[in-house]
C-alpha cells in the first residue's frame, strides 16, 4: 500500500518541495488533481522534509528521533511508545520486531540530508536545474491541425486553439494543456495515465478517445467516443466518470455539472469539415463562422426576431454558406477579403 514514505524518496518530489520552479508546480499540482487521496500523504512529507535542519551536516539526535517518532508512528500501527514515571526522565521503548523499520527509516532521512545539502550546495554554483521544455502547437481561426504527441497519442486542434505538452512525458504521468478544442486519440499505457488540463476541469484517461471544446467563455464541454475517463472540477474537486456516449458540461455561471448522451456529428462533426448549427442564436452564429473561417464581421442593423437557426454545411466556403442563411434570415451582406459586412434593412 501506498504510503507518504514513497513520496521521500522520490528525488522530484523533494526538489518541488526545497527548490520549486513552474515546471514543478505545474505537475505536482496535477498528480495531486489525479490522486487526491493521497493529498494527506503530500501535506505529511512536506512536512517531514521542511522539518529538517538544513544546510547543516549535523543533525542532532533529538531531531532524528523526532521525525523517526513521526515515520514509525504513520507506518506501524503496533508501536508502542512507554513514559517512565520519573518526571526527570522519559523513555521510549520499541518493541524488537520494528528494529529493522527503525534502521530502514534512518536511512531514508539520512538520504533526505544527503540530497537536500547536494541541492543547496548547488545553489550556489552557477549550474542550472534541467528544466522541462515545453512545446506548443497552435491554430489561427480558420486553421485547424493534426499531429502526433511523443507519446503517439493523435490530437486534432479546431480553429483558435492551442496544446501545450512537454518535449517528454514524465514517467508517471502524460500531462498537456488544451485551450480551445480539440480531439485526443489517446495511446494506451496502463501505467501511465494521460491528462489534459482545459479551464477549470481535468481529464484523466488511459486508452481512449474524446472531444474537449473549452471555446466559450461560459463553460466546457468534454465528449467521450470510446474507452473511459475521469473528469476532475476544480472548484468542487470532485470527480465524475464518463462512459462512451456520454458528454460532460460545464457552466462556469451556475458553476454546475451535468452529464448526458451526445449527438456525435453535433459534437465532432468539425473533424470532417461540418459546420453545424442547432438552434443558434444571432451571436452564436456569428461568432461560429468567425472562427471557422477567420473573418470579421461587422453588423448593421439588428435581427427582426430571435434567430433559432439550424443547419449543417459540409466543406462549404463562407459565401455559399452566408447565401443560405441570407436566404432564411432575410438579410444582405458584402464580403471583401477577411471582412464581412450584414445588412439588416429595418
Amino acid at each position: 500500500m501506498a504510503t507518504f514514505l514513497d513520496l521521500l524518496e522520490d528525488l522530484e518530489f523533494i526538489r518541488w518541495v526545497k527548490y520549486p520552479d513552474p515546471d514543478l508546480e505545474t505537475y505536482w499540482k496535477s498528480w495531486m488533481e489525479a490522486n487526491p487521496k493521497r493529498i494527506e500523504d503530500v501535506k505529511l512529507a512536506r512536512e517531514v522534509i521542511h522539518g529538517l535542519k538544513f544546510p547543516s551536516k549535523n543533525v542532532s539526535k533529538a531531531s532524528k528521533e523526532e521525525v523517526l517518532l513521526k515515520i514509525l508512528s504513520e507506518t506501524n500501527p503496533d508501536y508502542q511508545e512507554r513514559e517512565s514515571l520519573d518526571s526527570d526522565k522519559r523513555t521510549r521503548i520499541f518493541r524488537v520486531s520494528w528494529q529493522i523499520t527503525r534502521v530502514a527509516a534512518i536511512l531514508v532521512i539520512c538520504f533526505i540530508l544527503s540530497f537536500l545539502y547536494y541541492y543547496s550546495k548547488r545553489e550556489n554554483t552557477v549550474t542550472t536545474r534541467p528544466t522541462t521544455n515545453w512545446i506548443t502547437k497552435s491554430t489561427n481561426e480558420g486553421e485547424k491541425l493534426n499531429f502526433r504527441l511523443p507519446d503517439q497519442t493523435v490530437v486534432w486542434l479546431n480553429s483558435g486553439s492551442s496544446l501545450k505538452y512537454p518535449e517528454k512525458f514524465d514517467s508517471t504521468v502524460r500531462f498537456v494543456e488544451l485551450i480551445g478544442e480539440g480531439f485526443f486519440e489517446v495511446a494506451e499505457n496502463p501505467d501511465q495515465p494521460f491528462q489534459v488540463k482545459a479551464s477549470n476541469l481535468t481529464t484523466t484517461a488511459l486508452g481512449t478517445s474524446f472531444n474537449i471544446n473549452a471555446t466559450v467563455s461560459e463553460g466546457s464541454r468534454i465528449s467521450l467516443v470510446t474507452g473511459k475517463v475521469s473528469v476532475l472540477e476544480a472548484s468542487s474537486l470532485k470527480t465524475y466518470f464518463l462512459k462512451p456516449g456520454q458528454a460532460l458540461s460545464y457552466e462556469s455561471s451556475a458553476d454546475s455539472v451535468s452529464i448526458a448522451d451526445f449527438d456525435q456529428e453535433l459534437d465532432l462533426g468539425w473533424r470532417f469539415g461540418k459546420l453545424i448549427f442547432l438552434q443558434a442564436n444571432f451571436a452564436q452564429v456569428i461568432q461560429q463562422l468567425e472562427l471557422w473561417y477567420g473573418v470579421e464581421f461587422n453588423v448593421k442593423g439588428t435581427p427582426p426576431h430571435q434567430w433559432k437557426f439550424n443547419g449543417k454545411f459540409e466543406n462549404q466556403t463562407l459565401n455559399n454558406v452566408l447565401t443560405s442563411i441570407s436566404n432564411i434570415e432575410n438579410f444582405t451582406y458584402q464580403l471583401e477579403n477577411k471582412k464581412v459586412t450584414i445588412h439588416f434593412n429595418n
